[in-house]
């Protein structure tokens, strides 16, 4: 069910139906072009923005020009460069034009995108081989967050790390009406059905916490180990603490805080956050907006709605740990403790000096990684 690694692919139409446009846009000139030449090849013609994206979707970055009017896609690493800024993003290339998706751009990294039961795409990439963990990335980030400078067999050898762009993020699909914490766990199984992973860990960090903890809910047969890091928590559980409550900043009223949601529109906030991004020019968070703000919305209403899973139903014990910065978010500090209070043997972690970004630290992230393979 799912598409050949490397393969371009529409992302919001389930391959092989090209894309309907009044007008031959970049989108149905790249399916097209993919069709014509296959897993590597994708047309980028039209805009930059359709460069951005076919580089994207093959894994690929800033690209640079082979001398007859071709862009090849440039390493992944430059890609996730934190405020990397590319030149071939500024500029159109060549009407018939090809970004050229290169084979992986450091030993040991793939990419993927899965078509899911109900027709929507998943896509991941895979880095190093050994005990698998798949990630989930944070609000209004991608898979590419998990992409360090240094290979991942280099920092923590014995470990498979396995990003994808959640649902509405990056190159995945948006998220149908209803979508919940449950429905993302389900995903999570048919991925690992795929990759034929019938055991794995999980991560999340930030708002992609509370799904590694669904799937830790909800799959007790597969899931070995979790980590939570910097994780919201549960604003709307029947005991969350008043304190928890009042430190979530989207929550306050729009007129007293810039990121107060109360009075006024979360669509037009979000909206506003995308614009800020694409217009900073970093390649990172073009992936991470180019499908809208549908991701974002999903990740702002599931965690302050009641969860569909319960917290208190999971059994890992000490397997499931909740990492924390001692300079993190005041609801994250505030809202680790009362997650761990509702798990029986989970464990906390305090990283001296993290703040909200503490895992992007290379040693930090080998940390949490070798934690979750020794309880494989």
């Amino acid at each position: 069910p799912c598409l050949p690694k490397n393969e371009w692919v529409h992302p919001r139409k389930p391959f092989p139906a090209p894309p309907t446009h009044a007008r031959l846009s970049w989108e149905s000139m790249a399916w097209r072009a993919g069709r014509m030449w296959g897993a590597r090849r994708a047309l980028a013609a039209a805009t930059g923005a359709g460069f951005a994206t076919a580089a994207a979707a093959c894994g690929g970055g800033p690209g640079r020009r082979d001398g007859q009017g071709s862009l090849l896609v440039a390493s992944v690493q430059q890609w996730s460069t934190p405020g990397s800024t590319s030149a071939a993003l500024a500029q159109r290339p060549p009407v018939g034009g090809a970004v050229l998706c290169e084979s992986a751009p450091r030993s040991g990294l793939s990419y993927g995108t899965c078509k899911l039961r109900d027709g929507r795409l998943l896509a991941y990439h895979v880095e190093g081989s050994g005990v698998p963990v798949i990630v989930f990335h944070g609000m209004g980030s991608s898979r590419l967050t998990w992409l360090g400078k240094e290979p991942l067999s280099e920092l923590c050898p014995g470990v498979q790390l396995v990003a994808i762009d959640r649902p509405g993020y990056g190159g995945s699909s948006p998220p149908p009406l209803g979508y919940s914490y449950s429905d993302f766990a389900r995903d999570v199984a048919e991925l690992a059905d795929h990759l034929k992973l019938p055991r794995f860990c999980v991560a999340g960090h930030s708002s992609g916490g509370p799904y590694a903890l669904a799937a830790a809910a909800l799959l007790p047969g597969r899931v070995a180990a979790c980590a939570a890091i910097s994780s919201d928590a549960p604003y709307s559980h029947p005991a969350v603490p008043p304190e928890l409550r009042e430190a979530d900043d989207f929550n306050q009223p729009a007129v007293l805080s810039d990121s107060g949601l109360y009075g006024q529109e979360p669509r037009a906030f979000a909206e506003g956050m995308r614009r800020s991004a694409l217009e900073k020019g970093g390649p990172a968070k073009a992936h991470a907006w180019k499908g809208g703000v549908d991701g974002w919305l999903l990740d702002f209403m599931l965690e302050r709605l009641p969860w569909s899973f319960r917290l208190e139903s999971i059994t890992l014990g000490p397997r499931l740990s909740i990492w924390v910065g001692s300079e993190d978010i005041e609801a994250i500090k505030i809202g680790t403790p009362f997650m761990q209070s509702l798990v029986s043997g989970s464990q906390v972690r305090v990283v001296q000096g993290g703040n909200h970004g503490f895992k992007s630290d290379p040693k930090h992230l080998a940390a949490i990684l070798t934690e979750l393979s020794q309880h494989w």
